[in-house]
């Protein structure tokens, strides 16, 4: 094509360049998009320190990601229904078709899969694998997600790897119901979109917990629906769940923080053949002690879940379309891509005076 993409590009742990490179030719499965948005994930930052290990470098990251298609393949537009110019969303992970788990529909747990920024370095033809560029280089069998013209940037970004996981999470793991109490475990945009995943169910009440610092995240749970908010630093935990669930405790708790101590309070909060949902990851070598007594004697219910589903991204696109919640106001900072390395330390809350919800970068 004779044309360039900037990317930023994770050299080594703490190491970020600006480098370019060439724009693919594009096969008949594959397709080229014009980057118009990427989320910064708050794992993001954890790859880039090195506090969490990744396959090889460098590494353009990367996985929230809204854009235009710039070229397509005539497999790929006849695949998923798109052409160029038509503005889509992208889920972050490839799929092979051909291992049990994308027979079966479970995609997002693929033995093949190739993850956008986190998985392919840029040594692997064309380089463009991560979302903290111009341009990103759709493989064969990537997820795509055509989107509207009028959808808000900042809430089309959200769509795959934040409300499609809460809805995921809170409606397809969880089964939230009609008038089922739900504790939703840490209010970053995770636990926000899982609080609105919570009231598409038609649960109630909805209860957000969070720590002393979380004052602004606070104020937009209740924005989204939240109908308890507890500071755990300050308030009795087990005690403000009884009294807001007349002492039956919560149908269904979700942790979204990773913390060990969270992990472990959460079972406290679930009744009786209640059911709770492990989203937050917590580090591979970090060992979480659980009183499994209390899951036997009480038959509560643990699953682990991991990314979303193409059912729960396309309702996803349906509630931030209908616009019954102010999502785009999870994000709270944007950076041009130049700045990437800045997005990543203000994510990881390094910067005094700053209070991200959501960062995004805009290439």
């Amino acid at each position: 094509m004779g044309e360039t993409a900037l990317a930023a590009v994770l050299e080594a742990p703490g190491r970020l360049t600006m480098r370019e490179f060439p724009l693919p030719e594009i096969g008949p499965d594959e397709a080229l998009l014009r980057v118009e948005m990427a989320g910064v994930c708050a794992t993001d930052p954890a790859w880039a320190s090195g506090k969490v290990a990744l396959p090889a470098f460098p590494m353009i990251l990367g996985h929230e990601i809204l854009g235009r298609i710039a070229r397509i393949g005539r497999e790929a537009a006849a695949r998923y229904g798109v052409k160029e110019g038509d503005r889509v969303v992208v889920e972050g992970s490839t799929r092979c078709d051909h291992c049990d788990y994308c027979i079966s529909g479970d995609y997002h747990l693929c033995d093949n899969r190739r993850s956008y920024g986190s998985t392919v370095p840029t040594t692997v033809p064309p380089a463009l694998w991560g979302g903290y560029s111009q341009y990103l280089y759709l493989a064969p069998g990537s997820m795509l997600h055509r989107v509207s013209e009028g959808m808000p940037a900042e809430g089309g970004v959200l769509a795959c790897a934040v409300v499609a996981n809460g809805i995921k999470w809170v409606r397809e793991c969880g089964q939230a119901g009609l008038g089922q109490s739900v504790v939703i475990q840490g209010v970053g945009p995770q636990g926000l979109a899982c609080i609105v995943a919570a009231k598409e169910s038609g649960a109630g009440p909805v209860i957000a917990t969070g720590l002393s610092r979380d004052r602004a995240r606070f104020a937009l749970a209740r924005e989204l629906g939240a109908d308890v908010i507890i500071d755990v630093e300050r308030d009795d935990l087990q005690a403000r769940v009884r009294a807001a669930t007349n002492g039956r405790m919560a149908d269904l708790v979700v942790d979204v923080t990773g913390s060990p101590p969270a992990v472990k309070a959460s079972l406290d909060l679930v009744r009786k053949r209640g059911r709770m949902i492990q989203a937050g990851v917590t580090g591979t070598t970090t060992l979480t002690p659980l009183p499994l007594d209390t899951l036997l004697f009480r038959e509560i219910t643990l699953q682990g879940v991991f990314a979303h589903t193409v059912t729960s991204v396309r309702a996803a696109i349906r509630v931030i379309e209908s616009r019954r919640y102010p999502l785009e106001k999870l994000v709270t900072h944007h950076y041009p891509l130049r700045e990437a390395a800045h997005a990543l330390r203000v994510t990881a809350r390094e910067v005094p005076g700053e209070d991200p919800i959501k960062v995004v970068l805009t290439p």
